[in-house]
């Protein structure tokens, strides 16, 4: 019994228990919505948002077809191919070889990065954490925005959504693992001296910067004054710096580590502005920045809500990591205070604020939140150990109370966003059949016409290109869908249809579910002949 016991409170066998548990969290809507899927339709595995989740499948479909370079799959316009996003054309060429379905793939790493997230977050808790690391790691796990009426401050943002977050987007779960290895190695550097700590970190920064660039903003905004606290801290040490041990040692001992972080954020701007380079090649590449600029959300109003229950502890513990003068804790400080700081200056520096907390902000709050905690309670058993006993009762029911509609809010609101039967959401099966003709009959790249959910979708499973069919991809989108359900519906003269589609470069005209509600009968015969007709698409080329 007592090995038994052993085994069960082991800090391996505490984190494979919760880690399992949030993971299935995570994967249980999913199952839902395979299983609701009705006769004669499949569940599309959609992920997170329909729209980015077929434009990641798209990608991954061009990398399976051997493309190297990102090639917009949304608008006919010529442009040139680009290395961003390239990962998923290597993830396709990856799903390729395994023999699996480019959303299976997609969903397995999301799943096997979430679970080395979660032991590398684990890792650091165990290791540079001195005060109850299982605690910590489970209020990491599960610390929840506050319910804001009848759903949680910023409920519109995944990336604050417990269950969510712990498997997102799969480029934004491998900067979250790349983020935390380097803050482990940036310590471990800090604390030995030993070079190669720097080296993993510095090897580590241009794949970050590649796959999640804001990763490693997040980390070089956090470094620098990470090291001004340790530097006025050497003048108030007389001279001398306090490492993570707390005892003194002369400055001579600590300029290597600060020489050495300094050149590691050197580099880091230098693969910063790299990445920035690669958006000045034309549309749609140079749409980011514009981006970024406008997408500044509300979170001046939400975010203080978004941290939570475990916002007031987490201002106690980073009081104390300041004072307590070592460098791993006023970095933990530092993660999680200064983004803060800096969104009401996000405009300025021509990014959205929602950046400034993408850096796995929950880690350090957890972190911090327990040192706060333990500071009151030492505090209270100044007086009595019974009134220190009933307050840590009370903060934990409080903690299951404030975070379990958040939790329950999320898993019904997941099964709920996806649980009417949409035709790009449970797809036909009959579809597989018009996908093989495309494939087999038409070359890659095809420039094909479809409305605007269709054309979303279609890129995923064929080799085409679609004139329309994502709102951030699609040059002049609004303009294209006015005209697109023009000639759906029928309405243009033979002569000016057959111009749309030249003039466009349009080859193929996809007449699917979507398409034929709004125009029963075969569109233009005059100048289109249909090379593939069944009950569910037509298929159309100029004659």
């Amino acid at each position: 019994m007592n090995k038994l016991l052993l085994i069960l409170t082991s800090k391996t066998t505490f984190f494979i228990l919760t880690t399992l548990l949030i993971l299935g969290l995570n994967l249980f809507p999913l199952i839902s919505h395979i299983k609701h899927a009705p006769p004669g339709r499949t569940f599309g595995l959609i992920h997170n948002n329909v729209q980015d989740f077929y434009f990641y499948q798209s990608l991954m479909n061009e990398g399976a077809n051997g493309s190297w370079l990102t090639y917009d799959p949304y608008t006919s316009e010529n442009h040139k191919p680009s290395v961003i996003f390239s990962y998923f054309l290597a993830l396709g060429k990856v799903s390729s070889l395994l023999g699996l379905s480019n959303a299976v793939t997609y969903h397995l790493l999301r799943i096997i990065l979430g679970f080395l997230f979660l032991l590398a977050s684990y890792f650091l808790i165990l290791n540079f954490s001195s005060f109850h690391r299982k605690l910590t790691y489970l209020l990491f796990l599960f610390a929840a925005p506050l319910m804001n009426g009848d759903k949680p401050f910023m409920n519109w943002w995944t990336g604050v959504d417990p269950i969510r977050r712990v498997a997102y987007l799969p480029h934004h779960m491998a900067g979250s693992l790349l983020l935390v290895l380097s803050i482990i190695f940036l310590i471990k550097f800090f604390k030995s001296g030993h070079n190669k700590y720097l080296l993993y970190a510095i090897v580590i920064a241009p794949i970050l910067a590649f796959i999640h660039t804001p990763s490693l903003f997040i980390l070089l905004l956090i470094l620098p004054p990470t090291l001004g606290l340790q530097i006025a801290l050497k003048h108030l040490a007389g001279g001398r710096l306090i490492p993570l041990s707390g005892r003194s040692h002369d400055s001579r001992e600590v300029e290597k580590p600060i020489i050495g972080l300094l050149v590691y954020c050197l580099i880091g701007f230098f693969l910063l502005i790299l990445m920035v380079s690669l958006t000045k090649t034309g549309f749609p590449w140079s749409q980011y920045i514009d981006w970024e600029k406008r997408l500044q959300f509300p979170l001046d109003k939400e975010l203080i809500g978004a941290l939570g229950y475990l916002f007031p502890f987490a201002l106690i513990g980073g009081i104390k990591a300041v004072l307590s003068k070592r460098f791993d804790l006023i970095l933990i400080f530092c993660w999680l205070f200064i983004p803060i700081l800096f969104i009401p200056f996000a405009p300025r520096l021509n990014i959205s604020n929602i950046r400034l907390i993408q850096g796995t902000p929950y880690l350090p709050l957890a972190i911090l939140a327990v040192m706060g905690i333990i500071t009151i309670e030492k505090f209270l058993k100044k007086f009595s150990r019974l009134l220190c006993y009933c307050v840590t009762v009370l903060l934990a029911l409080l903690f299951i109370i404030f975070t379990y509609p958040t939790l329950s809010w999320s898993l019904k609101d997941q099964i709920r966003e996806y649980w009417p039967i949409f035709g790009n959401v449970y797809l036909d099966n009959r579809l597989k059949y018009a996908f093989e003709f495309i494939n087999k009959n038409f070359p890659a790249h095809t420039v094909t016409l479809a409305t605007f959910y269709t054309g979303n979708y279609l890129p995923a499973s064929t080799n085409t290109v679609s004139f329309i069919g994502h709102f951030g991809y699609t040059y002049n989108i609004d303009e294209k869908q006015t005209s697109v359900q023009k000639f759906f519906e029928n309405k243009m003269l033979e002569k000016e249809a057959k111009e749309y589609l030249l003039n466009n470069k349009i080859t193929l005209v996809f007449q699917g579910p979507e398409e034929k509600p709004i125009y029963k009968d075969k569109l233009y015969p005059e100048i289109l002949k249909p090379v593939y007709d069944k009950e569910e698409v037509t298929l159309y080329v100029l004659k």
